[in-house]
Order: C-alpha cells, then structure tokens, then sequence
C-alpha cells in the first residue's frame, strides 16, 4: 500500500503540477508551450505547431465555419492560463484576453451556422463570462 501511495504522488506531481509550472515559464504570448499545447483540442495544433500535423483531425474546416476560427485557439490558451492561476488579478488578464479571442471567432461565426465547432464555441464563450462575472 505503501508504494502505491508513493506512486500516487509521483503521479500528481509529474504529470499535474510540474506541466502547469513548466507551461507558465515556457509560455510566450498566445503560443502555447508544449503542456500546454497537449491541453489544446487537435485541431489547434497544426495553428502552432505547423504543416508537421497534417490531416483533417489537426485543422479548423474554414470552409464551413470562417476565418475567424484563428482566434479560437489563441483563446484557448488563455482561458487554459486562466484556469490554472491562482492570483484573481491575473486570472482575470487571461480571462480578458480570451473572451477577446473567442468573442471574435464567435463574431465571425454568424456568416456559418453549419460550423460544426459551433456549439464548442459558444460554451467556450458562455464559460468565460460566467468566470469573469465570479470574479467581480
């Protein structure tokens, strides 16, 4: 039992705490660090990582939802920033660089109603609001 205890620990501490340590020293603007980047949905990765990921799984279909889908990611990264601070006051920066992200993307949405990340979007959206709202 011992060593499961041990195991345990190890576990939370490599692969929970020291990502979110490493990923707040790594990051760089909106691009993600790679722990953060393993937080990202797919489609998100070749936006970063370029051309290496390729197929449909690792893009945004711009035909049916815009180009303003650039800025969900961005988003994304920010909301993840956010999530993970412990300070109200810069939770409340990543939370106001994100819903400037998403706002946008969901802006540009209006032109495509078969988007098929549309519902993802919205609910990225409505999540950052309701944070927001709880920290005022």
């Amino acid at each position: 039992m011992r060593a499961f205890r041990k195991s345990a620990t190890l576990f939370v501490l490599g692969f929970v705490i020291l990502p979110a340590l490493a990923a707040d020293r790594d990051a760089q603007g909106w691009r993600p660090s790679v722990t953060e980047a393993a937080l990202l949905p797919k489609f998100c990765w070749q936006q970063f990582f370029g051309s290496k990921f390729k197929g449909p799984e690792f893009e945004i279909p711009r035909d049916t939802c815009g180009v303003g889908m650039n800025h969900y990611c961005p988003g994304l990264v920010l909301l993840n920033r956010a999530t993970r601070s412990f300070d109200s006051y810069e939770k409340k920066g990543w939370l106001e660089g994100a819903e400037g992200q998403v706002l946008y993307t969901v802006r540009a949405l209006k032109n495509y109603p078969r988007c098929p990340l549309r519902p993802e979007i919205e609910g990225t959206y409505q999540r950052i609001e309701r944070d927001l709202r709880s920290l005022q």
